[in-house]
């Protein structure tokens, strides 16, 4: 999570979206009385965190920071959901379970929805879209420039596993507020 006073904005930081290359590029143009919970994934310096999550949700900064919530440029990152939980079993890589298996069990935890909103509202400015990141950033009104492309350049693994019919089901009911509101679908 960022709080940038410097140049006025808020970024909620979700799961496997990128974030924590998110808060590492723009923690390089914060100020001293800025706020970031950085991120020892990608080096990124605590300043002046509140507490030591990173992943802080909308709630909690509207109650803390009620003048920046009110005043300044909020934005959260989502990604598909197919996507984001092939990429949370290759972190959580336990070879006891196999995708199908880490899949059912976990697909409701790993929802990022309540960080950034209530209900059917998207309580943020812009909920960027993983996918298209890069354009969303430099459309914005972020500190930007084209170093920001790199982060998005970073090789993943390659992808050995394959949803099911039952993955496909689980993710659609666990993320059904996600992919509605991104007209998500299995093969996007």
């Amino acid at each position: 999570m960022i709080i940038s006073h410097k140049h006025k904005f808020i970024f909620i930081k979700t799961r496997k979206t990128a974030g924590s290359s998110i808060e590492h590029f723009l923690s390089k143009y914060l100020g001293p009385d800025d706020i970031c919970t950085g991120s020892d994934v990608d080096k990124t310096p605590r300043l002046n965190a509140p507490h030591k999550k990173g992943h802080i949700d909308y709630k909690w900064i509207m109650n803390n920071y009620k003048d920046e919530w009110n005043n300044y440029y909020k934005f959260a990152v989502e990604r598909n959901p197919w996507d984001k939980m092939i990429s949370y079993f290759y972190w959580h890589k336990n070879d006891n379970n196999s995708f199908e298996e880490f899949c059912l069990h976990n697909t409701i935890q790993y929802n990022c929805w309540f960080r950034y909103a209530e209900n059917n509202n998207v309580m943020v400015d812009n909920l960027m879209r993983y996918e298209n990141i890069h354009n969303e950033i430099s459309k914005s009104p972020l500190p930007y420039n084209n170093e920001m492309l790199n982060i998005f350049k970073k090789k993943g693994p390659d992808i050995k596993v394959k949803h099911t019919y039952k993955t496909i089901e689980a993710i659609k009911e666990s993320f059904k507020n996600v992919i509605e509101y991104f007209n998500y679908d299995y093969n996007t």
